[in-house]
């Protein structure tokens, strides 16, 4: 059976299965964050939750999924957008 997925997609898929659990949810969400940068999806809502913050996106597509916000103050979440802002713009990508 053939892997669908890019060999580079693999590696990356692999590192952060080996990571910490709050390392894999920065990442969730930060993905989620480079969606909204990209006009992919938008930030629909967010409630209390038992942790924190609940954040539900809904894709362009209309699919709507939810994370639990990592526990980061609003000036380090500002730096991680203006950081993917930074890479999303690299004209490599």
């Amino acid at each position: 059976m053939r892997n669908s997925r890019p060999r580079d997609f693999s590696s990356l898929a692999s590192m952060l299965d080996a990571q910490p659990e709050p390392v894999r949810a920065m990442f969730q969400y930060c993905l989620a964050l480079a969606m909204v940068e990209l006009g992919r999806g938008r930030l629909v809502g967010t409630v209390p939750g038992e942790a924190g913050p609940i954040c539900t996106f809904e894709t362009t597509q209309g699919e709507q999924f939810s994370l639990a916000r990592p526990p980061i103050s609003k000036e380090q979440e500002a730096r991680v957008i203006k950081e993917l802002r930074k890479i999303l713009g690299d004209p490599c990508l």
